[in-house]
């Protein structure tokens, strides 16, 4: 099921393009610290009401747990970690962000670009991220075996180097235990359904706290 999700990831997550920031954010507070929310269409809430996104769901959950953080989704369907790495200084610029959740690279993979180039924007990315103060999570994806098992590992491989090499943490793969379920899956068979985006949550939730502070 895996595999044939990510036949249908090639045509069309590619085909789902805009820019600038999904409509989504939450209420303006100044005396709130930003999380930034840097990725494709996989954190845009595609085809939901954003209010049922993860990145919605994630602003609900720091409120209940009394953290005083706002949720800025930057996330852009269709992007490229070229298309991030372009953006992500003014970004930087304007939303002034505490912590990055940095997820892009599915797009690299399903055009089966050069990791190294992918690897290289992300680590810009980093860097960027980095100097301007700010903590950054990383989100791994995977690619299925059609790609051939040297890429595909490799691709998976360097979301671990990378979070090694700037010492960072790592979620390995945000829909891990739902793309190959399709009850969690929207119609499309490609983008998680409002059901799927609580375990989305779930899973990038363990990793984030550890950045957070109250």
């Amino acid at each position: 099921m895996l595999f044939r999700l990510f036949l249908v990831f090639k045509t069309a997550l590619l085909s789902l393009c805009f820019f600038g920031f999904v409509a989504w954010t939450s209420p303006a507070n100044a005396e709130n610290s930003k999380i930034l929310i840097f990725g494709d269409s996989l954190s845009a809430a595609y085809g939901i009401p954003q209010q049922q996104g993860w990145a919605a769901l994630l602003q609900k959950k720091l409120q209940l747990k009394n953290y005083r953080y706002d949720v800025i989704n930057a996330s852009v369907s269709g992007e490229t970690t070229s298309g991030g790495a372009s953006r992500i200084a003014s970004t930087l610029k304007q939303v002034k962000p505490a912590i990055v959740i940095l997820e892009l690279g599915a797009n690299d993979g399903l055009r089966g670009l050069p990791i190294k180039e992918m690897t290289e924007n992300l680590s810009a990315i980093i860097q960027q991220s980095k100097k301007s103060g700010a903590k950054i999570l990383l989100i791994g994806m995977k690619i299925p075996p059609n790609y051939g098992p040297q890429y595909t590992e490799t691709f998976s491989q360097s979301y671990q180097q990378l979070s090694l090499e700037h010492k960072i943490p790592l979620v390995p793969f945000m829909l891990d235990n739902i793309a190959a379920r399709p009850s969690l899956i929207q119609d499309d068979g490609l983008h998680p359904n409002a059901l799927g985006q609580p375990l989305i949550l779930e899973i990038i939730w363990p990793k984030l706290q550890r950045l957070l502070k109250k």
